[in-house]
């Protein structure tokens, strides 16, 4: 493969790959909001509203309302931002108990589940409702501990969540 080089307007320090790899959306550490880089063209299409530092690596896609949507948690702010991919406009910004790190769903889920890493509620995790964009079930499977990093099994019946020691 020949090497390309694309310039941007600022870091890609964590960035996530729509479905077809022809664009990344993209964010630095400042916060400051996301850039999606069309990689066939080679620049920068659009702004992304991503406050709070997104952590795009931890994000998911989904089907919702005849198009697909980028769910991502941020790892300053207790927000999961949830973006149109198509239009690249945010379409919801979901309050969370605190900052999280992983996002997780299934193709046979109707849910998202994510984790609140970071701060006093770090024992809790969001379940989140791929229709109506709101948490439906906050869980707490052991007050006190870190919960975190759900994984599906293959059919998607069961939910697996990391639970880890302080």
């Amino acid at each position: 493969f020949q090497v390309r080089k694309i310039t941007t307007p600022d870091y890609l320090d964590d960035f996530f790959f729509d479905q077809t790899y022809e664009y990344v959306m993209g964010a630095s550490r400042s916060g400051n909001g996301g850039q999606v880089i069309d990689l066939v063209i080679g620049h920068k299409i659009a702004d992304l509203e991503l406050p709070g530092m997104p952590h795009l690596g931890s994000g998911i896609t989904w089907s919702w309302n005849g198009t697909t949507v980028m769910a991502t948690p941020h790892l300053k702010d207790g927000v999961i931002s949830v973006i149109d991919m198509s239009t690249w406009e945010t379409v919801k910004q979901i309050k969370t108990e605190g900052p999280g790190f992983f996002m997780r769903s299934h193709e046979n889920s109707p849910y998202v589940w994510a984790d609140v890493f970071f701060g006093p509620n770090k024992d809790a995790m969001h379940v989140i409702d791929k229709k109506s964009l709101e948490i439906v079930k906050t869980l707490r499977p052991a007050p006190g501990k870190t919960v975190a990093h759900v994984e599906f099994t293959k059919d998607g019946s069961r939910a697996l969540v990391s639970i880890w020691e302080d």
